[in-house]
């Protein structure tokens, strides 16, 4: 827990800046702690073990947001939900087949990118459109109209020198700007991995399927249509509702300037394909732990600090944006 360390540095570093003032001990006293008593790794395992993923809305996030709650009021914390309205999107099912002919089409793994629509069912030639940007389309013209566009999410090998990549879900909106009916994405990781997450700019429903399927088959894709026609059929049904999700807000009361704060954050929602032990479970909990610490050496400070567990952020940073509000 290093980081977590330096963390708590950076927190209180600040002060030190403008008051001149020595907090060597201080920092000394929170890496003992958090070497000897860190608790992250331990709240981790049990997140991910008992509860599993942590998809906004969902029965499981909101065992998480519980579970935030109760740690943070047994450390000795002022805490609190902010509710907060979302847009919920969940995938159900999805079944995808490419080929020339009736002879050599084939099922290929694919997985559903938030916030594809709630049903879609659609036949569409397919067309290789690279990294999927501008200079991609202005290259295809009105070729890509009516067609499932096939686009790397990355930057391809063989790219132009300082080609910058855009968001999956910027990709995605240059694809229907464009006039494209579906977006096929190729993952960039070996062996089959499938991507998750959103394919929409502000977490609203998009107007085309958007998914993802596995470099191998991407790349294989690509070539055959070099030299081949290829139609995508698409069968893909989804969910989306209104739903209610909750931040968790835990106060440490500052001493001076109490109208003042500083807050610490991260998203404790995931995706549902997996346990988000990495996205973003290790920051949930280092926060988490970090509270504990400064409850543990009754830390002070001028301001008040919030330790804030944000739900939503996978869908489009739905918390923070109830939060800023």
């Amino acid at each position: 827990m290093r980081i977590h360390s330096i963390l708590l540095l950076l927190l209180i570093a600040p002060i030190a800046l403008f008051a001149q003032e020595d907090f060597s001990s201080t920092f000394r006293k929170i890496n003992q702690e958090v070497k000897q008593h860190t608790q992250a790794y331990h709240h981790l395992e049990q997140a991910t073990q008992r509860i599993g993923h942590r998809l906004t809305g969902s029965a499981n996030g909101a065992k998480a947001e519980e579970l935030a709650f109760s740690l943070l009021k047994s450390y000795g914390f002022r805490v609190k939900y902010q509710s907060f309205e979302a847009q919920s999107w969940e995938r159900r099912s999805l079944a995808l087949t490419v080929g020339s002919n009736a002879d050599n089409t084939r099922a290929i793994k694919a997985v559903s990118l938030a916030h594809s629509p709630v049903s879609a069912q659609l036949s569409a030639a397919l067309i290789d459109v690279g990294n999927g940007l501008d200079t991609d389309y202005a290259s295809l013209g009105e070729r890509v109209k009516g067609k499932m566009a096939l686009v790397y999410l990355g930057v391809l090998p063989g790219s132009a020198k300082g080609t910058s990549n855009l968001h999956r879900s910027e990709k995605t909106a240059l694809a229907v700007k464009h006039g494209a009916v579906g977006v096929i994405f190729i993952n960039t990781v070996e062996g089959g991995v499938l991507l998750t997450g959103t394919a929409s700019v502000d977490g609203k429903l998009i107007a085309v399927p958007a998914l993802c399927i596995g470099l191998e088959d991407g790349w294989e894709l690509k070539k055959r249509l070099v030299n081949e026609n290829l139609v995508a059929n698409v069968d893909m049904q989804n969910f989306s509702s209104l739903i209610k999700a909750r931040n968790i807000i835990a106060t440490w009361p500052g001493s001076t300037l109490p109208n003042e704060k500083i807050v610490v954050g991260a998203h404790l929602d995931s995706w549902d394909l997996a346990t988000g032990a990495i996205d973003n479970g290790i920051g949930s909990f280092s926060v988490i732990d970090m509270a504990r610490t400064f409850a543990r050496l009754q830390l002070k400070t001028r301001r008040n600090i919030e330790f804030v567990l944000f739900m939503g952020e996978e869908q489009g940073l739905l918390g923070s944006k109830a939060y800023v509000e």
